[in-house]
This record gives C-alpha cells, sequence and structure tokens, in this order.
C-alpha cells in the first residue's frame, strides 16, 4: 500500500510541476493564471504546491484555456493526475475510515497568509507528526482556520480526519481529556466497553489505533497543554491540528499560527462577501466605520453582515449610530451565546472559575482596565488603579495576553480591543461595583494630578501656579527634559480626558480633583499649542464647580480658559473671560494674580487695536507686579509694554522695558521667548536689524537647550524678516526650516504649522511659483480649519481668491 501511495504523490508532485512551469512559460503570476481561468488565486496555489491532488477535468480545461495550451499538453496535464482520479485507499484496510469535520464557511475570507503557513504546515505531515496550533481571541475564526484548512488538505490525509470540540473556555462544560480520548477511540471504532478505565492506558490505545494511518485530529478549543498532550498522535504521518485561546506555547514541537484582527480591507471583504458586495460598495464610508467600530473582529463583522442580509432595507450608517454609543454596541452584536458579549464572557469566565488566585486576580484586573483609555495602556496607570506595584501589576496583564484579553506591544506596553474594552467597562458599571469603581477612578486622577505638576514644574518653573492640596507620587514618573515630558502626556492625554469624564459621573469626584489636573496639565498643554484640548478640558473642569470652591484656583481656570479663545481668534471672548479672572483675583487680593491678568489684558488688546486701553492695563500689571514682588508678572509686563510702546513708536520706552524684561527672566526657555518675543515686535515696526540681534540671540539659545518648539518659531520670524527685506531665498530657506524642526516635534503645534505653510505661500507667490503656493495655502486652511482657527483660515480663503482672480495660474 506504501507503494501505492507514493505513487499517488509522485504523479501529483508530476502534475503540480507540469502546471508551474506552464504558468511561468506564459509569463503568468498566480494572480493572474486565477483570474484568466475564472478560478480562486489561492486555487491555484493548492494545485501548484501539490496540496490538491486531483482536479476536475473542466478545472484542467479552464486552466488550459488561460495558459494557450496544445491538445497535447492538456493531455499531459490530465494524465499526470489520472493516477488520483481514484480514491485514496487507507492505510489500514482493518480501520474504517472517519470525516468528522465540521462544514467549512462557504464564504470563507482573507487568511491567506495564515491559511498558506498551516497548508505548508500539515503538508508536512507524511515525513513526521505535525502539531500545529491556531491561537487568537475569542471570536477572531479560530475555528473557521482550522476547518477551512482541514477540508483543503482532505486528501493528504486518506485514513480519515477525526474532530473533538473539546470547550476549553468554558468551565461548566468543558471535556476532560478522558472524556476527549473516549470519544476519540469511538471514533477510531473501539467499542465503549473496550475502552480502559485508566488516562494513560487510553492513551496507550489511542496512540497504537493511529500508529501507521495518515490522520488529521481537529483539537477544537483546548484550554491547556496538559488537556491535549495525550491526544496527540505518536507516530509520522498523522497531523494534530489545535485551536485555542491561551497561546500554549510551552506545547512540545508546536508550531504557532496567531490570528490578528481583520485590516480595514480585509474587513471589508467579509462583509461583503455576507451581505454583498453592491450594499457594501454603496455606503463604503459607513463600511469603513463598521470596521473601525467592531477593530476588526471577524464575529462581529459577520453578524452585522448577517442581519443586513435579513434586513434588506436597512443601511449600514445605522450600525455605525448603534456601535458609536458604546452602552448598545455589544447588544447590536449578538444577544445569544453566539454573540460578541458571550464570547468575551466565555474566556473571562475561564480566569474567574480558575482555582488559582493568579487567575482571579487577573479577571479584575481585566474590569478596571476599561478604564486606561487610548492607543496604549499605561502600565504605571494600571498600578495605581489596582493598587499595587509594577511587578505585580505587569504579572496580571501577562495572564490576560495568555488568554488574549489583551495584547502585548513590547515589555511593559499593552493595548486592549475596543470591544473588549466595552465589555470591561460594562462589567466593571454593575451597581454591586460603584465603591471598587470610585476608588480607582480617584486613585488614577491623583496619579494624573501628580504627573501633570512634576511635568509643570519643568516646563514652566516660574509659572505662579499652584497644585490644590498634597501630590501622591506613588509610581510618577520622574520627567527630565523638555522632550520626554510631553510625549509621555501625548501617549497618556486619551486616558486622561476619559478618566476625568468618568469622574464627573461621580457627585463631587471631578470637582475635587479637576482644578489642580487642568492647572498642572498646563504647561503641557501651553508647549504644545494644544488649544482645543486645553479649552475642553478647562470647559469640563469649569463646569464641574464654582469660583467659591477656591477662588485664586477659579481665577487661574478662567485665566487659562481665555489663552484658547485668543489663540484661535475669539478676541472678545477672551477679553471678557480675563475680566472674570481679574474679578477672582481681586476678590481674593491675589496681586500676583491680578498682575498677570492685566498683562494678558494688555495683550488681548492690543490685538484688538485698542491700543490705548491696552497701554493702561500694561502700566497697571506693572505697577501692581512691582508691589507684589512677583519677578515673572514684572517680566511679562514689561514684554507687553515692550511690543505696546514700538507699535506707537515710543522706541527709547520699548527698549528700555524689552530691556527689564529680558534682565527679569529667571530660565533660559523664558529668556529666549523674550528675545524672540522682542523680535517679533522690532519685525512688525520695520526695525529689521534690531529684530535679527534678538532672534539670533534667540536661536542661541534654544539651539543650546535644544528646544525644537522655540527654534521652529524663531527660524518663522527669521522667515518673515527676510520676506520683508525682500530676500526670498533665505526667507524660503528658514520658513522650511521651520517646518522641518515643527515635523521632529511629533507635528505637536499644528498652528505653528499652519503659520509656517502660510508664510511658504506667500513666498512661493512672489517667487511667482502659484500652482506650488495654492496647494501650500490649501494645506494651510485645512489644518487651520482642524484646529479651529477660523479667523486665519478664512484670511487665507481670501488671499487664495485673490491671487485666482489676479490670473497667477502658474
Amino acid at each position: 500500500m506504501d507503494s501505492v501511495d507514493g505513487e499517488v504523490v509522485a504523479m501529483a508532485v508530476e502534475f503540480s510541476e507540469l502546471l508551474r512551469r506552464h504558468r511561468l512559460a506564459a509569463g503568468h503570476t498566480q494572480a493572474m493564471l486565477a483570474e484568466l481561468a475564472g478560478l480562486s488565486e489561492q486555487a491555484v496555489s493548492l494545485l501548484e504546491r501539490g496540496t490538491r491532488r486531483r482536479p476536475r477535468a473542466e478545472t484542467i480545461h479552464a486552466l488550459s484555456t488561460a495558459l494557450k495550451l496544445t491538445t497535447e499538453a492538456e493531455q499531459e496535464l490530465l494524465d499526470a493526475v489520472r493516477a488520483t482520479s481514484t480514491p485514496a485507499l487507507p492505510s489500514s484496510p482493518a480501520a474504517h475510515v472517519p470525516w468528522e469535520l465540521p462544514q467549512t464557511v462557504a464564504d470563507f475570507t482573507a487568511r491567506e497568509g495564515q491559511l498558506s503557513k498551516v497548508l505548508d504546515a500539515l503538508a508536512g505531515a507524511g515525513s513526521s507528526t505535525v502539531c500545529l496550533v491556531i491561537t487568537g481571541m475569542g471570536g477572531v475564526g479560530k475555528t473557521a482556520l482550522a476547518v477551512h484548512a482541514g477540508h483543503l488538505c482532505a486528501d493528504q490525509f486518506p485514513d480519515g480526519q477525526l474532530y473533538v470540540g473539546l470547550r476549553g473556555h468554558d468551565p461548566g462544560v468543558a471535556l476532560t481529556t478522558v472524556e476527549a480520548l473516549g470519544q476519540l477511540l469511538r471514533s477510531l471504532g473501539v467499542r465503549q466497553e473496550a475502552v480502559p478505565d485508566e488516562l494513560d492506558e487510553m492513551a496507550r490505545l489511542y496512540r497504537s489505533r493511529i500508529a501507521g494511518r495518515r490522520m488529521l485530529i481537529l483539537l477544537d478549543d483546548a484550554s491547556s497543554v496538559d488537556q491535549i498532550v495525550p491526544l496527540l498522535p505518536g507516530g509520522n504521518g498523522s497531523a494534530a491540528l489545535i485551536t485555542s485561546r491561551r497561546f500554549l506555547a510551552t506545547l512540545p514541537g508546536s508550531l504557532i499560527v496567531r490570528l490578528p484582527t481583520f485590516t480595514s480591507s480585509e474587513s471589508l471583504r467579509l462583509l461583503a462577501s455576507v451581505a454583498g458586495e453592491e450594499r457594501v460598495n454603496s455606503e463604503l464610508d459607513a463600511a469603513l466605520e463598521v470596521s473601525e467600530l467592531t477593530g476588526g473582529l471577524p464575529l462581529a463583522l459577520r453578524l452585522i453582515g448577517a442581519r443586513l442580509t435579513m434586513r434588506p432595507q436597512w443601511l449600514l450608517q445605522h450600525f455605525v449610530d448603534q456601535l458609536q454609543d458604546e452602552r448598545r454596541s455589544l447588544d447590536e452584536l449578538g444577544l445569544d451565546h453566539s454573540g460578541v458579549r458571550a464570547t468575551f464572557a466565555s474566556s473571562l469566565n475561564e480566569l474567574i472559575a480558575s482555582p488559582l488566585a493568579a487567575d482571579r486576580d487577573a479577571a479584575t484586573a481585566f474590569d478596571l482596565l476599561s478604564l486606561a483609555d487610548g492607543p496604549e495602556i499605561s502600565v504605571p496607570l494600571v498600578a495605581r488603579l489596582l493598587d499595587l506595584d509594577l511587578r505585580a501589576t505587569e504579572e496580571r496583564l501577562e495572564r490576560l495576553v495568555d488568554l488574549h484579553l489583551l495584547d502585548s506591544l513590547g515589555p511593559l506596553r499593552y493595548q486592549m480591543h475596543d470591544l473588549l474594552r466595552a465589555y470591561a467597562r460594562e462589567r466593571l458599571s454593575a451597581r454591586d461595583r460603584e465603591s471598587e469603581r470610585t476608588a480607582a477612578i480617584e486613585r488614577g486622577l491623583r496619579f494624573y494630578t501628580a504627573a501633570a505638576w512634576q511635568a509643570q514644574r519643568l516646563t514652566h518653573p516660574w509659572s505662579p501656579r499652584q497644585p490644590i492640596g498634597k501630590l501622591d507620587l506613588t509610581g510618577v514618573p520622574t520627567f527630565t527634559s523638555l522632550t520626554d515630558a510631553p510625549a509621555w502626556f501625548d501617549a497618556e492625554y486619551d486616558s486622561i480626558l476619559t478618566l476625568y469624564k468618568l469622574a464627573s459621573a461621580v457627585p463631587g469626584l471631578a470637582r475635587r480633583y479637576g482644578p489642580s489636573l487642568a492647572l498642572g496639565l498646563f504647561g503641557y498643554l501651553e508647549l504644545r499649542a494644544y488649544w482645543l484640548r486645553m479649552r475642553t478640558l478647562l470647559d469640563l473642569v469649569l463646569a464641574s464647580g464654582s469660583p467659591t470652591d477656591n477662588l485664586v484656583a477659579w481665577g487661574w481656570l478662567e485665566h487659562d480658559r481665555a489663552i484658547p479663545d485668543s489663540e484661535l481668534g475669539h478676541l472678545e471672548e477672551s477679553r471678557a473671560r480675563l475680566l472674570r479672572a481679574l474679578e477672582h483675583f481681586e476678590t481674593a487680593q491675589h496681586l500676583g494674580g491680578v498682575a498677570r491678568c492685566c498683562s494678558s489684558l494688555s495683550h488681548v488688546c492690543e490685538r484688538l487695536d485698542r491700543v490705548e486701553e491696552a497701554i493702561e492695563w500694561g502700566e497697571r500689571g506693572l505697577t501692581l507686579a512691582q508691589e507684589a514682588g512677583e519677578r515673572n508678572a514684572l517680566g511679562t509686563s514689561h514684554l507687553a509694554l515692550g511690543v505696546l510702546y514700538n507699535r506707537v513708536g515710543r522706541r527709547e520706552e520699548a527698549r528700555a522695558a524689552f530691556r527689564a524684561s529680558i534682565e527679569l527672566a529667571d530660565n533660559d526657555r523664558s529668556l529666549a521667548r523674550r528675545h524672540r518675543l522682542a523680535a517679533g515686535s522690532y519685525l512688525a515696526a520695520g526695525l529689521y536689524e534690531t529684530a535679527v540681534e534678538h532672534l539670533d540671540a534667540a536661536l542661541g539659545i534654544y539651539t543650546r537647550i535644544d528646544d525644537p518648539p522655540g527654534l521652529a518659531e524663531s527660524r518663522h520670524y527669521l522667515g518673515q524678516l527676510e520676506f520683508a527685506r525682500g530676500n526670498y531665498p533665505e526667507a524660503e530657506r528658514n520658513v522650511r526650516e521651520g517646518l522641518r524642526l515643527n515635523e521632529l516635534y511629533n507635528n505637536s503645534d499644528s498652528q505653528r504649522r499652519g503659520l509656517l505653510l502660510a508664510s511658504l505661500a506667500a513666498i512661493q507667490d512672489a517667487t511667482a511659483k502659484h500652482a506650488a503656493a495654492r496647494q501650500t495655502r490649501s494645506r494651510a486652511i485645512e489644518i487651520f480649519e482642524a484646529e479651529g482657527v477660523l479667523a486665519e483660515a478664512d484670511d487665507l480663503r481670501r488671499k487664495q481668491e485673490a491671487v485666482s482672480g489676479n490670473g497667477s495660474e502658474g
């Protein structure tokens, strides 16, 4: 029998080689041949690998036609497979042949890479025993891939296929190893009364029955290595295909294939295969949103596709609307045992029901992870949420990774699927867990508040703002540079905002922590020029309490809320807020705050062209700062007055004010900033040489302290100065260097990028590069609109229309 089987293999290999030779001679790829023959690319690949050995005559004819073969060449292909036209006989004539695989899904989609890896591994079963584990989160399609692969390679295992559903994720009904072995033995023809009672004897009998045979054993949904080791075949020729939500990394000699969620394109293919290609293409944007909102989870996509099929009048947009509501998203993805919620629950129940305390602790950690938002989970935050140290926290997270309830991106770097987060948040919102949830949120807010003030003291050491209450620095990172602090908060900001919004639903919690958190985050938000973020956060905080809570804190909150209004061009609103802040500081008799408000009012009124009022505010602020002995407020007041005096032509007073402001700077960043703003004032006044002196000083300091944002702004000023002089090459060089520096700093300051692009467009117009100028100006307009700087966007749009109206087409 072995020689007959060997002949079949040889003939199949000969056919695969013939087909491959003809394809290459025709100059076709597998995809091109598949399209010409009306076959799938996967089918051509399987034929060339020898995995599919008995193609039908019509398939060979379609291939021959596509390859434009002669009648003789087509006959040669037919002769090559004729030996396989009779089904292969089992290698053991005494045994019956079980074919137990479930039916494959008709619309199996994507997974080409993983399917190829599985089929290639199974093809090696002739010379050795193959053990292959397909792993991934619940609902990702492990069983579908295993069953599909099993059907495709059925002729490699002429002695049959065995299937056991181990139900490993369900502790209540999971099969024991003894039960699984009993099922396998009965499938191999062993009568019930002949099945041994002892596990070891059962395993020996199983291996004896399967020895010398070529069989595929699909062990579906395994829970542990111990559960499946006795179920593995012992000799060469057979293969064990295992699916599990655990990695099973310690399984000897196994190859692991991990299934990720679908990409956007794969998600669209699955939706189209279930609901119809025309329907998906007609609502492509909605389909892409469904892909994003389901996180590319095949089970969720298949459920939505099935519901669409049953409801031909429904639009995909309806599912987008429902999935965007986190309270309903899981309901939209099935309410019975086959739904997404039930799939996740079965994974978590395995931990909850575990006899190991570490597993049960991991289940508790899973729920609290829902409080951590953002693209990555912050382990220091989770440690504070759990009230544990980093090592104990990592142990719990790694257990969740083992069960695919969490993804590991690297050491101390984790990510949670959006639907899993929604499920965890749903569990944590149970009424009987209110006190646990509130305590965790409070610990998280204390953590972020302390971290914010650590960064504030680094980025703005001169700031008069102060934390409210004692800071808890447990587990808070230590920031050492102006680069690592903002980068850390960039990664954490989504979690900070989510946590604060959750706190807003707890009476008094947001009110207690919000002001100190927002004041601490001022340094990060101002340094990054995140005006929209600053506005959103401060609006939330101001809505959570009242000035009577703490007049001084409320004065700073109103003052800081005026900054994004000013930067976004809402100058009247900014002035009104600054007047409210001034009132709070005056009531609290906080001279430093009053002086700072006067300085800020001077700046806003100057931009409103209320120059005389601006000078009055500036001079009042200067007097108050001197009275209060506030060095920083004094320097800021001198700076504001220098700009104003220059504007009205009081040059000597301006020079004295700038000199006093610069002398009062008590750190390099403040000094460089004052030089830069003085340069801007002299540039606006047309005093270019003095402006260059200040810019050179600013650039030197920013270079020494390695401050890319400051360098970018200074280069922008220098570019504007050279443009005003008519030195366009130098102007463009400096503006482009400013853009490079802006991008170097994680593209954090979008508004500055917009201003730089606007300047570049002006230079391009001045040098008759009108087409390039239009494109550059359009990019700037998009940025300003996205950032809410509508006045700048409108101004640029008018310039764009004016240039087009002049017939400058480039």
